[in-house]
């Protein structure tokens, strides 16, 4: 017949070895939870950051439309009263116009983001220093 062990016990025993030399670790709790706050409040600048980002990048995008809109809404315009001509002399000259409107937009837009990424990686490492108690 097979013998059969109490794992519990065999548990306790181990416990008792590992205290009775004061190899258990212990646990500072007051350490632990204001670990536990300070990556909740990160956490929560962390998506202020991102959500002040994207109202701001949508924002951009939003006036850029607008912009758009208005400049397409001048140029039908034109077309409508007949003033084709003048709308196909200023062609090569607004395309060139737009192309640079849009590599500013999308240098302004780019910028917004890196600056997000970069407050909210110092947000991250600024904490997690802290947890490893460097700061």
């Amino acid at each position: 017949m097979a013998k059969t062990t109490n794992p519990f016990a065999e548990w306790y025993e181990t416990v008792q070895k590992m205290t009775a030399g004061g190899g258990l670790p212990t646990f500072d709790m007051q350490s632990l939870t204001q670990a536990g706050q300070g990556n909740m409040q990160a956490m929560s600048e962390v998506a202020r950051i991102a959500a002040n980002a994207l109202q701001e990048i949508v924002q951009q995008q939003q006036a850029i439309a607008t912009q758009a809109v208005a400049e397409w809404q001048q140029t039908a315009g034109k077309l409508a009263k007949g003033e084709a001509q003048a709308v196909m002399a200023q062609s090569l000259d607004t395309f060139r116009a737009n192309a640079e409107t849009a590599a500013k937009n999308f240098g302004d837009l780019s910028e917004i983001a890196r600056k997000a990424q970069t407050d909210i990686w110092s947000v991250l490492s600024t904490q997690f220093e802290k947890n490893l108690g460097k700061k």
